[in-house]
């Protein structure tokens, strides 16, 4: 089955249907955020005996730890040495024991039902990734930076949505993705998109990367023009590498519709119009 057409949508398991989920957060010196990143996490409707919550504070030297200790239900991974997120991510899974993890970051919220939201698409045991949405917040009115990146995501969340119903999403976003366990794959050490490659790699082992709009988190845009100029390096960079460790997936005689969706979404932007 090379495209999906028109399905009926999975229906939303029973909590004695849903599978365990990890949540796993990477953070390094997030002393700040952590109440409000808990506050929100404790508000995610999901049955607690199959619920696990994870921080991956690798490196850092400030009061997360600390504060985190006064949460009984995080299992807290920590390593004092800092290498950096791909590696701390690699660290928290060696850790995890359920059937699912979902990742997500310290600074964005997510909506109270996006974990079953998540579940609910991993039914389809064609699905090996989810990705939610990423939603841009302006700390301000007349933020430009942020208006425009949220502009952005809108753009890219309606590819993504069109991507998936014609067969696959075209990778995931780190703000807020899951990996059923049974196909992950390291990405390599060196990734500058982490979250990206982790996605694609499944892809390539022939699952697909579900989106869907009712799992989202939200975020606070680049505070100015200059901090969201080099994020958008990093990713042009970071996207010239990815295209070429998947060069690969742009071969039309193994899976036409995974080419023409890498080549026309991935390859031609960050290539020609990074």
């Amino acid at each position: 089955r090379l495209v999906r057409g028109m399905q009926s949508p999975t229906p939303m398991p029973t909590d004695d249907e849903l599978p365990t989920m990890t949540l796993m957060i990477c953070a390094y010196n997030e002393q700040d955020v952590v109440k409000e990143k808990m506050q929100n996490t404790r508000a995610l409707d999901y049955p607690k005996d199959k619920f696990r919550v994870m921080w991956v504070t690798d490196g850092s030297n400030d009061r997360t730890n600390e504060l985190l200790k006064e949460y009984p239900e995080v299992d807290i991974v920590f390593s004092p040495e800092r290498r950096g997120k791909t590696a701390a991510l690699k660290h928290g899974l060696k850790e995890v024991k359920t059937q699912y993890v979902a990742f997500t970051d310290a600074n964005t919220m997510i909506n109270s039902g996006a974990m079953k939201e998540i579940a609910r698409l991993f039914m389809d045991k064609s699905v090996g990734c989810v990705s939610g949405e990423k939603r841009v917040a302006a700390r301000k009115e007349g933020e430009l930076a942020a208006e425009g990146e949220g502009l952005y995501w809108r753009y890219e969340s309606t590819l993504k949505k069109w991507d998936s119903e014609l067969y696959s999403a075209m990778g995931a976003a780190g703000e807020l993705f899951a990996v059923r366990m049974s196909c992950y794959k390291e990405a390599p050490s060196n990734a500058l998109l982490d979250d990206f490659m982790i996605s694609m790699l499944i892809l390539q082992k022939g699952y697909r990367i579900a989106y869907t709009a009712d799992a989202f988190a939200v975020e606070n845009g680049s505070a100015n023009m200059e901090e969201e100029s080099k994020r958008k390096r990093r990713i042009a960079a970071g996207g010239l590498q990815s295209c070429w460790w998947l060069k690969g997936m742009m071969n039309p005689f193994r899976n036409p519709v995974v080419a023409f969706q890498f080549v026309s979404h991935r390859v031609l932007r960050w290539t020609i119009t990074p």
